[in-house]
């Protein structure tokens, strides 16, 4: 058996120890690099998504607004409350006051001995918008809805 010196030992040691602080360095800084990549893809994964959730939201605001003034049209219509023959090439309608930065256009015209009724909404200042289109035939106050 041959009997090591403890000097010769504790260098060897520290040479091993030497040549493998290095490549714990690098472990660290490859892991410490994914961890940092991961949460800059999480942060702009989660933005995109919050922006086009506030535009759906937006969307779904303007669609809203037009059926509702297209079901109240409707509704007078079918009252006969409203001349739509009187109200082509104009516009009858319009409500803004419903939602901060939303509008509402109604525009009524006449193709082909029926009339059109036009609903425009948008919402969030532009962002959502949604067109909601009725056709009737009829005259006077006696109107019926096309399908």
């Amino acid at each position: 058996m041959r009997r090591y010196n403890k000097t010769s030992l504790f260098k060897r040691t520290s040479g091993i120890l030497q040549n493998n602080e290095g490549t714990s360095l690098v472990l660290v800084s490859i892991i410490a690099i994914i961890i940092i990549t991961g949460v800059v893809i999480l942060h702009v994964t989660t933005s995109s998504l919050w922006a086009s959730a506030d535009l759906q939201k937006y969307q779904d605001q303007a669609y809203v607004l037009a059926t509702s003034m297209g079901d109240s049209i409707d509704s007078l219509v079918s009252q006969n409350k409203i001349d739509l023959s009187s109200c082509v090439g104009t516009t009858p309608f319009i409500d803004d006051s419903t939602l901060q930065a939303s509008r509402v256009t109604v525009t009524v015209a006449e193709k082909n001995g029926n009339y059109e009724v036009t609903i425009s909404a948008t919402a969030g200042n532009g962002k959502g918008t949604y067109v909601y289109k009725v056709t009737y035939r009829g005259s006077g106050t006696s109107y019926t809805r096309v399908y």
